[in-house]
């Protein structure tokens, strides 16, 4: 009682000051506003217990390790590994961690060496992490995972791809392919598509030597014969190349050569003497060197600065990510990416990144105690989970796809082997790819073996997949239609390809032409049609009205993504995928101000492009009885190209809520009316408030039914609040004048001017911090 009484006599002075020594007015007032805080503060304090009561009563973080080469060579590969895991556990903590425990990532070196990460493994035991992010290579992974699965430490690896890591360890997981995986494609690639039956091998150190093996055992499994071996001696680098291109230059059937190395020095040594000797031979990268960084070492070298890509192009490499023909999700992931760090991550930091998405989920789910005790429970709870996460229909979803481990490598085998061509220092998907073939039961498997159309190695069968290089290049926005979520554009459609196949079935879902009765696409209707260096090149020019999916929460401060798609509606993805003409649109864009110019409107401007490969699904059994108790799934392949448009508030504002921003001083220009009209305040008030009803009404007349509030309701929304705060002042003001409580009448107008003021001021800085970037 004695806190109520003090807190009484404290708001009771609080008021005089305010009010005055009118005790007339005062008393009725005073003991109005006691009654409420009576009841008012035991509800605070109670609704304070309740949400102190809901929050964790320890939000300690929850720790995940990663071993990465911070150091040497392979210290860029490092850097990104840290830098797309931090990427994620930084969006989960922005959405409140898990159960309210931030996550904390604690970084640890191995150099990419055996040796380092052995003495790494027992620190990292011994930390708090829950689970282990790493290694970057095989053989830190399988030395210290023996360490790792001793101590039941789960541990997932993005792009460790030696069998025996996981085969070994049932405590390791990976997200991304196996070597065994990886080296029959490139079997398959060599000898059935470009035609080379043999195979030189390049290797360097212990590494290279197990990479080496590994290929010799595919390549000569399948009927290959490898021609040379060579290795660089690690003391005589410069000498021992020499000898191994003077013997390239002397065997003109060396076949493809193979660097089997994750030295980035050795192989650009090498690379610049096959080159600068005139050498045109098919090579092949390992996986490790499989990265655009690896390109860039050349880019200071005479040559290149005449010619880039003198010494890297046609050159293959191999990647689970490439995004020229990558899906919507990977194209994010790579904006976000670029975003924070200025350029675009490799596949190295993409499988990481989903290594994190795989981990945290099994953290959720794992419903771990988090302190020192649970340590040994917790990291079993999230093993387990791991292991739960083992078919498509639990998968976790990934940037690349569908993530998940087969039971018994604990491998994502899912994940694509995709071949790539170095051209100007950028990879690009090569023009034929082979794909697995996910449902046997739908194929006449001996007639398109026969046929050539699907490869069987072992007992795993591949289609030969088209790769059909394709640009949208958008030439003109017509028009923006928010009330009919629609656009009008013109544009370029062009593909180039090899080979004799059905490019042009394709379909606009979402589209119509603007001329009546016409479709969109015509496969004839094309303006050119050629074959340069070696692909077949065809040329549409097309217009169309788009419907696409509006996002008005912020309007009128929002902005639209614009999307014009097409689905391929006759052969599967399997066989066939449309991958970016990065070339031919000259991404990324850089002169923005060029592309403003190209797309603006009135009152939109441009902000952005994006291009992704698209994917339909359908799992019909087409009345087929073979597929009646499968699981079918067919998918087909497409391209969408998404203009990211920002509407120009300040111009919407200035036409359309210019005669709101002016309304809404008459409700406060009616607290300054005299005495004497004090009747004739609560009037006025209402007349603007039903003018603001009125416009309301005509914001309405320009959107389709939604079923949310858009922001500039909220404005609406502040004014009819003022508007009725603004009669109820003028009605309060009119009784206390009518009673004799003038003096009263008048502290309380000049309250509701504050108050009034205020809530404009508050109302104006909310909506600045939310969208003033969208002035720009």
């Amino acid at each position: 009682m004695r806190n109520i009484n003090y807190w009484r006599l404290r708001i009771r002075r609080v008021l005089t000051q305010i009010i005055g020594n009118d005790s007339r007015g005062f008393l009725p007032l005073a003991k109005l506003l006691g009654a409420i805080a009576l009841v008012a503060l035991p509800l605070i304090i109670c609704i304070s217990l309740v949400f102190r009561h809901q929050q964790p009563a320890d939000n300690s973080p929850i720790q995940i390790a990663l071993a990465a080469p911070l150091t040497g060579q392979e210290m860029e590969a490092g850097q990104e590994m840290v830098q797309s895991v931090q990427m994620y556990l930084d969006m989960v903590n922005q959405e409140g961690g898990i159960n309210g425990h931030p996550l904390k990532l604690l970084s640890f070196d191995d150099a990419a060496d055996k040796k380092v990460a052995k003495a790494r493994a027992p620190e990292i035991v011994a930390s708090p992490a829950v689970v282990l992010l790493g290694h970057r290579s095989s053989s830190p992974s399988a030395t210290a995972g023996k360490i790792y699965g001793a101590a039941h430490l789960p541990a997932i690896t993005g792009t460790s791809n030696d069998d025996e890591v996981t085969l070994e360890n049932p405590y390791y997981f990976r997200a991304t392919y196996t070597r065994s995986l990886l080296y029959r494609i490139f079997t398959i690639y060599f000898q059935q598509v470009l035609k080379f039956p043999n195979v030189s091998i390049i290797q360097y150190d212990a590494y290279g030597e197990k990479l080496a093996q590994d290929f010799t055992k595919a390549f000569t499994s399948n009927g290959g014969i490898v021609k040379h071996l060579w290795g660089i001696d690690p003391q005589k680098t410069t000498q021992s190349i020499q000898q191994i291109v003077e013997e390239l230059v002397a065997d003109p059937d060396a076949g493809v050569v193979y660097l089997a190395m994750r030295g980035e020095e050795q192989a650009e040594k090498l690379l610049v003497n096959i080159k600068r000797r005139g050498l045109r031979l098919p090579i092949l990268l390992s996986q490790p060197l499989s990265r655009e960084e690896f390109a860039r070492r050349f880019e200071n070298y005479a040559e290149e600065k005449k010619n880039p890509g003198f010494f890297t192009n046609g050159i293959y490499a191999t990647s689970p990510l490439l995004f020229d023909s990558a899906g919507a999700d990977a194209q994010d992931f790579g904006n976000k990416y670029q975003a924070l760090y200025g350029k675009l991550p490799s596949y190295v930091g993409t499988k990481f990144y989903e290594a994190a998405t795989l981990a945290v989920e099994a953290i959720r789910n794992a419903k771990i105690q988090n302190i020192v005790a649970s340590r040994t429970v917790d990291r079993d709870r999230v093993y387990v989970q791991l292991k739960k996460i083992n078919n498509r229909k639990v998968a976790v979803r990934g940037v690349t796809g569908l993530l998940y481990f087969e039971p018994q490598t604990r491998s994502n085998i899912n994940q694509p082997v995709r071949m790539a061509q170095f051209y100007k220092r950028i990879l690009v998907s090569a023009p034929r790819q082979f794909e697995s073939v996910s449902n046997l039961e739908r194929e006449n498997l001996q007639r398109e073996l026969q046929a050539g159309n699907i490869i069987q190695i072992d007992n795993d069968y591949f289609w030969r997949q088209s790769v059909v290089y394709t640009g949208l290049d958008i030439n003109k926005l017509s028009r923006i239609d928010q009330k009919t979520s629609s656009f009008t554009a013109e544009f370029y459609l062009w593909f180039r390809y090899a080979g004799d196949i059905d490019i042009s079935s394709i379909d606009f879902p979402d589209g119509k032409n603007t001329l009546p009765n016409q479709p969109i696409f015509n496969p004839a209707d094309f303006i050119e049609s050629s074959t340069i260096d070696g692909l077949k090149y065809r040329l549409y020019q097309l217009r169309g009205e788009f419907k696409s999916s509006f996002d008005l929460h912020d309007y009128p401060f929002d902005r639209q993504k614009l999307t014009i798609r097409f689905q391929n509606t006759n052969i599967p993805s399997d066989r066939l995928i449309y991958a970016i003409d990065t070339f031919g649109l000259r991404l990324p864009i850089t002169n923005t101000v060029k592309e403003n110019n190209r797309y603006s409107l009135q009152t939109w401007t441009f902000k952005g492009i994006q291009y992704a490969k698209e994917t339909f699904r359908t799992t019909s059994t087409e009345g087929n009885p073979r597929l009646f108790n499968t699981d079918n799934r067919v998918d087909y392949p497409g391209l969408s190209t998404t203009i990211i448009m920002q509407r120009r508030p300040l111009v919407f504002l200035i036409k359309n809520s210019l005669p709101l921003i002016l309304l809404t001083l008459v409700p406060m220009m009616t607290l300054y009316f005299p005495t004497n009209l004090v009747k004739e305040r609560p009037p006025v008030a209402v007349s603007a408030l039903i003018s603001g009803t009125v416009l309301l009404v005509g914001v309405y007349n320009q959107l389709p039914d939604v079923g949310y509030t858009v922001a500039i309701e909220y404005i609406f929304y502040v004014f009819f609040g003022l508007s009725l705060f603004s009669i109820l002042v003028g009605i309060l003001s009119d009784r206390l004048i009518l009673q004799g409580y003038k003096i009263l009448a008048l502290r309380i107008d000049l309250i509701a001017k504050i108050i009034y003021v205020i809530t404009m001021l508050i109302t104006v800085t909310i909506y600045w911090v939310a969208f003033s970037e969208r002035f720009v």
